[in-house]
């Protein structure tokens, strides 16, 4: 493979987030297709735009938008296979973006939903930002498919936007971890048969063992990209 077409990635919503994502695709490389010298692995453009976020509020998602448009158009000038979002909030912003992309978006939400739907879980939690939350870009896909989203409440939603923060901050802790299982259990009491991580900095917070199965959204995103990018490199 002299000519790889690469995956390219918008980061930095939060940059923690999609280092995470970076590690999981070499990792996964290796585990899963046998990628063993520097040439076995992925070619990844990981580019951390240090956008305003919009985890809460829409008051500089205009200006968020414009940053990740240029950014797009640069991409255009590359040979990539594919673009992702290393960020489930900014989905809220995807259709736009893929407007002024001729390569396609692996969204994460729809990669999500669709391994929802293979496992046929009727109802499902779901924990994310504020505005993901909001704007229902789980919700709306969910329901679509057949299936229930349950949701937190406002007041754990506020909960929930703290803990990400402290994330973007590097202070993760165990009081985060705990209430974030609290949430989780709460959503399980109301029915949900399993979790989804619907925000890319829950999974550095989320235990990796749980009562119900998870759905963690950056390793879905990246088996995903992996699977198109050994897919489309070796046909060429």
């Amino acid at each position: 493979m002299n000519k790889r077409s690469a995956i390219y990635i918008l980061d930095g919503m939060g940059p923690q987030a999609g280092g995470y994502l970076y590690n999981m695709l070499i990792n996964k490389a290796n585990s899963e297709y046998g990628a063993k010298n520097n040439d076995d692995f992925p070619d990844i453009i990981l580019h951390s735009v240090p956008v305003p976020d919009f985890i809460s509020n829409d008051r500089q998602r205009s200006d968020a938008l414009a940053m990740l448009k240029r950014r797009v158009k640069d991409a255009e000038k590359l040979n990539v296979s594919c673009l992702s979002i290393a960020c489930n909030t900014a989905h809220i912003l995807l259709q736009q973006l893929q407007k002024v992309s001729k390569s396609p978006f692996v969204s994460i939400v729809s990669e999500v939903v669709s391994r929802v739907t293979q496992s046929k879980v009727k109802k499902v939690g779901i924990i994310g930002t504020p505005s993901a939350l909001r704007y229902e870009i789980y919700q709306t896909a969910l329901k679509e498919r057949g299936i229930d989203p349950i949701i937190p409440t406002k007041s754990q939603i506020s909960i929930l936007e703290k803990i990400i923060r402290n994330v973007l901050r590097g202070k993760e802790n165990r009081v985060d971890q705990k209430q974030l299982i609290s949430i989780a259990n709460s959503l399980k009491k109301k029915g949900a048969q399993a979790i989804i991580l619907g925000c890319t900095e829950l999974p550095l917070v989320f235990p990796s063992e749980y009562s119900l199965p998870v759905y963690n959204s950056v390793e879905i995103l990246a088996q995903a990209l992996l699977q198109k990018y050994y897919k489309q490199n070796t046909m060429e």
